[in-house]
């Protein structure tokens, strides 16, 4: 458990907790660089424009796979997860055995092991002090997030992020979480009552 002065911290930690523990992930995915992503619980339909750009994710993945886009992509082309986990930062994979994939594996590796989380269940969420992430999944796996993009001159602007359908958390190269909505305003929480509002 997160242990901060910062009360915005404790309860963007204890959001982040309760929107991931207990989720499935149905979706998985390694990106540019063996950054990676997982969309979990609920599959929520996507949003005009944001099928627009999904279109456009679409053809470049048809041109890249000739034969096809499998039932998975094409799921989540048209749906986006309750919690969705998009990771910049150093990571590993394990199981009861030892790693099976980190951020510095070949980005064949990386793709095979993140696929094997799709199908499994969040069984305990653990955020330590600088933002490190630990998820236990169902299985055996875990997945451990080290936010190691720290300070103004780091290589890139941010570490992890954690999307839901009303807000974003993103942990910040200054190991601090802003809490955002749709509309891109910073959230504070909302005196006693636990609950964000836009930050005047």
């Amino acid at each position: 458990m997160i242990k901060t002065a910062n009360i915005a911290d404790e309860l963007a930690a204890a959001e982040i907790r309760s929107a991931l523990q207990g989720k499935r992930c149905w979706y998985a995915y390694t990106s540019v660089g063996c950054t990676f992503a997982m969309d979990l619980g609920r599959k929520i339909p996507r949003d005009d424009d944001e099928m627009t750009m999904m279109d456009r994710l679409r053809k470049r993945m048809v041109r890249q796979h000739p034969r096809g886009v499998g039932p998975l992509e094409r799921e989540h082309l048209r749906f986006k997860g309750e919690s969705h986990l998009l990771v910049w930062c150093s990571w590993r994979i394990e199981d009861a055995k030892g790693p099976l994939a980190s951020s510095d594996s070949d980005a064949e590796l990386c793709e095979k092991v993140v696929r094997r989380l799709i199908g499994k269940t969040v069984q305990v969420v653990e955020i330590r002090p600088g933002w490190d992430l630990r998820l236990d999944l169902s299985s055996g796996l875990t997945v451990a997030v080290f936010p190691d993009h720290v300070g103004p001159e780091a290589n890139f602007d941010g570490n992890w992020e954690l999307w839901r359908p009303d807000q974003a958390y993103l942990i910040g190269t200054d190991l601090a979480c802003d809490v955002m909505d749709r509309e891109n305003r910073r959230l504070r929480p909302q005196p006693q009552k636990g609950r964000w509002q836009v930050k005047a």
